[in-house]
């Protein structure tokens, strides 16, 4: 799971920074617009898979800890 999350959170990255230069230099409103508009899903992308690193990590160590606890 872990290594999963991490490998989009990079692709997602990657496709990020090859589309800002590329909305920047197209002169045509039509690309702009679908370049802007794949960079703005990655982002929500990125976000939320971000989020979801947090709270698998979170519930990870209280599992440690209670398991630290027991054990």
């Amino acid at each position: 799971m872990r290594y999963s999350v991490f490998l989009t959170i990079i692709l997602v990255i990657l496709m990020s920074m090859f589309l800002l230069p590329f909305t920047i230099i197209a002169e045509n409103m039509f690309i702009r617009f679908i370049a802007g508009s794949l960079q703005g899903i990655f982002l929500i992308m990125l976000l939320s898979f971000t989020i979801k690193a947090q709270s698998y990590f979170k519930k990870d160590k209280k599992y440690k800890k209670i398991r630290k606890r027991f054990w």
